[in-house]
């Protein structure tokens, strides 16, 4: 719900034309998303995996 409410937010200001008020939606919408307790993957070197996996 509380993403759903940003992102609408987001919209909005943009819309209006506030930038800096759908710039601050993003960005905390990214921190919701990216918080501790989520479940996000981390970012790997792909050519490394490869390399490691003998690939």
């Amino acid at each position: 719900m509380l993403l759903r409410q940003l992102a609408e937010g987001m919209r909005e200001a943009l819309a209006a034309g506030d930038v800096e008020a759908a710039r601050i939606a993003h960005e905390t919408i990214g921190r919701l998303l990216g918080a501790p307790g989520t479940d996000t993957g981390g970012v790997i070197d792909l050519a490394a995996e490869r390399s490691r996996r003998g690939g």
